[in-house]
């Protein structure tokens, strides 16, 4: 017997994306507060893997980061490496992915199907993506000035 499934709609957390942010935005905090404005810093995590932490752009109440990653070893076709756009909010200190994989402007929630292929909860799963690079790099990571 073949019964239809019946596929529950995702419902949007924003408290659960809050504390995401928040515990993103503290680690990002520790990692940037020295990068000046225009600069880098290249981060070895183990002989293959390397992230470059930018600051784009300082201003009061905001800073922009840009984190990239680098595999080392050679190319495969079609490989894009990836590449995250960060806000940091200081007054309400958040950190939000604003850009990846050259996507800006993430929604909450996505219909599914949809023509750009996103989960229905992509925002989420991006800052997630982010707060486990961000734990790889403070666990592994030997940090060098750039």
């Amino acid at each position: 017997m073949i019964s239809d499934v019946k596929r529950k709609r995702y419902q949007f957390d924003l408290a659960a994306l809050q504390r995401l942010a928040a515990v993103n935005y503290a680690t990002l905090m520790k990692l940037v507060a020295h990068i000046k404005q225009g600069r880098e810093q290249l981060i070895k995590v183990g002989s293959h893997l390397h992230f470059r932490v930018a600051v784009t752009q300082r201003a009061p109440y905001t800073t922009d980061v840009r984190i990239k990653q680098h595999a080392l070893q050679a190319k495969l076709p079609g490989l894009i490496e990836t590449e995250l756009e960060v806000r940091l909010y200081h007054d309400a200190q958040l950190a939000e992915v604003t850009r990846s994989q050259n996507v800006t402007r993430l929604q909450a929630v996505y219909e599914q199907p949809n023509r750009a292929m996103h989960q229905s909860n992509e925002k989420f799963q991006v800052n997630r993506f982010l707060q486990e690079w961000l734990e790889l790099i403070r666990e592994q990571g030997l940090a060098t000035e750039y």
